[in-house]
């Protein structure tokens, strides 16, 4: 078995503390991914895990057992870092064959070992090549089949594909993919790249600031975020937000911009919603004067089958809208938004989201 516990793991380095009790349960050959700003603790998280960082409290339990004064090399994981770390004087053989030499495995396994991690990851017809002779994709691959010929319960990966062009990082995202479905091993991925998180987890622990905001799958992260931050942070381009005051003794919501706009967002006792959000595929166009706002599109982005519109109508900051591809706006032109009720997302004054019963019951 090659599940993860993480019971109340903390971490400081002298009176700063940068890990804030963190309880995580990863399932035997779960995907998962942590992903948040730069900062956040992500990283040093895995550390932990992989026994590269001390445990200043709580407890790191792998297979049910408590490796926190474990080496790394006896903890049956094995970590893919941002850095290739390939040894340039050896061929993509020897590097991916070191550390089994070095632990003094049979000849025979080394071979039969790398030779399957080779094919694995289509490296056969590179095995005698040296490290400068391979583009960064093959590089990367080298360093995964590194850590596959250890045949570990865990694989680690510390933001393996931020030094790869855009095309790359696709491409390495699928192989990765099918090579987590191969494998069916425990994979935990650090990114801080919420596109990344979300083509490729079975679940995504949010952090910030050393804390976990929220874990759940991508679709649940995306349709149900807990707070505004992660409202915010899941979601390429990210949600459009509106801060809203409470009208009519809190019966109704109003966006107050050069002159009130009423919103028809009720509230009930206990209740009072302060934001709204709402995602650029969920903001309709439509003609100037039908909508809750007129706006000024300032910024087209076409991008083939779509475009994005940064579309100005006073708020301190534009609202992105995601229109159809061949949707015919320059900038400068007109539109009128429309927000459909069942698509907001509500956040009260501390940025906590409002469940979705109960934002049916304050939409109506």
């Amino acid at each position: 078995m090659s599940d993860l516990v993480l019971k109340d793991v903390r971490k400081a380095y002298g009176e700063a503390r940068v890990i804030h009790g963190i309880d995580l349960d990863i399932r035997d050959g779960e995907f998962v991914v942590f992903v948040g700003p730069s900062g956040c603790g992500k990283s040093t998280l895995l550390r932990m895990i992989a026994g590269l960082e001390t445990v200043t409290g709580g407890d790191v339990i792998i297979g049910g057992e408590k490796v926190n004064d474990i080496v790394p090399a006896d903890r049956g994981i094995a970590m893919v870092f941002q850095s290739y770390a390939l040894y340039p004087h050896k061929d993509v053989y020897g590097n991916m064959a070191f550390a089994l030499r070095h632990a003094g495995e049979d000849k025979a396994v080394i071979d039969e070992r790398v030779k399957k991690a080779a094919e694995i990851l289509g490296l056969e017809a590179l095995l005698k090549r040296k490290p400068k002779e391979l583009s960064g994709g093959q590089r990367q691959r080298v360093a995964i089949g590194r850590a596959i010929v250890r045949d570990p319960e865990i694989f680690l990966f510390d933001e393996p594909l931020s030094n790869l062009d855009a095309a790359l990082r696709v491409q390495m995202r699928v192989e990765i993919l099918r090579l987590h479905q191969r494998l069916k091993t425990t994979m935990i991925y650090v990114t801080h790249d919420q596109v990344e998180a979300m083509t490729l987890a079975d679940r995504i622990v949010v952090l910030r600031d050393g804390r976990v905001e929220q874990v759940g799958t991508p679709l649940e992260l995306y349709h149900h975020p807990c707070n505004r931050f992660v409202a915010g942070f899941i979601g390429s381009p990210k949600m459009n937000f509106l801060a809203i005051d409470p009208i009519d003794d809190g019966r109704r919501v109003r966006y107050r911009q050069s002159a009130p706009i009423d919103l028809h967002v009720k509230t009930r006792s206990g209740a009072v919603p302060t934001e709204i959000g709402i995602r650029p595929e969920h903001v309709r166009l439509v003609e100037p004067g039908k909508g809750a706002f007129d706006g000024t599109v300032f910024v087209v982005e076409r991008l083939g089958g779509e475009t994005f519109l940064h579309v100005d109508f006073g708020h301190e900051e534009p609202f992105v809208v995601k229109a159809d591809g061949g949707v015919q706006l320059r900038s400068g032109d007109v539109v009128g938004l429309v927000f459909p009720a069942e698509t907001l997302h509500l956040f009260d004054a501390e940025g906590v989201a409002f469940e979705q019963t109960e934002r049916h019951a304050l939409l109506g």
